[in-house]
């Protein structure tokens, strides 16, 4: 996950230069579930070592 954000964040940016708006909105779009994952994962740590309280949904 935190591999491919960076990949998926060029991939947007090669397609934004070709004026390809579809695959920047693709690429775009993988690169910020990549992010929120590791966002979620960092959060996850967080809880496990007590920095944290567990969220409630």
């Amino acid at each position: 996950m935190a591999v491919t954000a960076p990949a998926d964040m060029f991939s947007a940016h090669l397609h934004s230069q070709r004026g390809d708006a579809g695959g920047t909105r693709r690429a775009l779009g993988r690169a910020e579930v990549s992010v929120i994952q590791m966002l979620q994962g960092l959060h996850d740590l967080r809880v496990v070592i007590g920095d944290m309280e567990e969220e409630e949904e």
